[in-house]
């Protein structure tokens, strides 16, 4: 997979990517198709929307999407919320719903990095990152493992930096406040990481790079850190159509298809 840099990428929200997906599939016209529902990661809420304006311009009958936690979705889902197509940030969850035979297997569509966003008196810095996460006085703000993926991505980083430093895992894992990734995020609600900052709760808040471009531009003055590679964690983004949903299959092949996947690159997905 060929990719741009994730500066480039916070920079112009767009990183440039080869990855292998299915060729654009052109949705059957017509008043007859069903309107399919999309569960879909809050992190691809940005790019999702402007995805599904692309199928409606190409023939696709209008989506109803929802937006939230991955891992709350699957268990709606599987309480039985009806949806076609669930669009997960981990495979974990498209996995779980295919081993119980509700959706088809899913397939890899999207990756993210996991950036630091923060404010200029955190005084971050890529060759100082454990000792200034550690620091007592540091606010560190993170998503909510087991509901979030972003949440369990994170812990995961946690866990690479107590690899290097015994018991930073404890002393993060106490002290990370959990801002966001509990629940869903209305539609006209400012987004978690957004409101974290502006209302002085956070000094630094760990999030996928593509919310950081999106927190960064609504508050210019706080300082993006890419995480170093060898202490990153690659998120793998999957999607699923439901079994027996024809509408729902031609809108899984629509996202894989290259008009898609152009515009999920626009929004710093890789």
């Amino acid at each position: 997979m060929l990719r741009q840099s994730t500066e480039q990428a916070l920079g112009a929200a767009a990183l440039a990517t080869l990855m292998p997906c299915a060729q654009a599939q052109t949705p059957a016209p017509g008043p007859a198709a069903a309107a399919p529902v999309l569960l879909a990661a809050g992190s691809l809420r940005q790019a999702m929307t402007e995805v599904l304006a692309a199928w409606q311009d190409a023939g696709g009958a209008p989506v109803d999407a929802h937006y939230g936690p991955s891992g709350k979705l699957r268990k709606e889902i599987e309480a039985g919320h009806a949806a076609d197509v669930f669009a997960s940030a981990s495979p974990e969850h498209t996995d779980a719903l295919a081993r119980r035979g509700l959706f088809a297997a899913g397939q890899v569509f999207a990756h993210n990095d996991l950036c630091i966003v923060s404010t200029p008196d955190a005084g971050l810095r890529a060759d100082k990152l454990p000792e200034v996460l550690a620091r007592p006085g540091l606010r560190l703000a993170t998503s909510t493992p087991g509901s979030d993926p972003m949440g369990d991505y994170t812990w995961q980083f946690f866990r690479k930096l107590d690899a290097r430093r015994p018991g930073l895992y404890a002393i993060l894992d106490a002290k990370a406040l959990k801002l966001s990734g509990a629940t869903a995020v209305a539609p006209e609600s400012t987004l978690p990481y957004i409101a974290a900052f502006r209302e002085d709760k956070a000094d630094a808040y760990i999030m996928y790079c593509t919310n950081a471009v999106l927190t960064n531009s609504a508050i210019p003055t706080l300082s993006v850190l890419r995480i170093p590679d060898e202490l990153n964690v690659r998120s793998v983004y999957a999607i699923a159509a439901r079994k027996g949903s024809d509408e729902g299959e031609r809108l899984l092949r629509f996202v894989l298809g290259a008009p898609a996947q152009a515009i999920l690159r626009k929004y710093g997905f890789q």
